[in-house]
């Protein structure tokens, strides 16, 4: 049977600001298998990809992808995207 409402304590774990600048590259969340990792990321322009190891933001490729977090090579540094953190 489905609920007619939503008890309080969602409704405000699910509207909690998360922390950071939201306006850029978001990594959404990572998933998959230690051998075969995947992560969601959503663009600056509102896309929602998938990524895996060796696919490429821009022209960026992505080197890692951990629980939570994942790397890209950018003019020969490793810079890592993290999962934004709610307060």
């Amino acid at each position: 049977m489905a609920q007619e409402t939503t008890p309080a304590a969602v409704a405000q774990a699910a509207t909690e600001q998360a922390a950071g600048n939201l306006s850029g590259l978001i990594l959404l969340g990572t998933f998959g298998s230690d051998t075969k990792p995947r992560a969601l990321v959503r663009t600056s322009g509102g896309d929602v990809v998938e990524l895996k190891v060796g696919d490429r933001i821009g022209k960026s490729p992505i080197i890692a992808i951990e629980t939570g977090r994942l790397a890209f090579a950018q003019n020969g540094a490793t810079k890592w995207l993290a999962q934004p953190v709610t307060n």
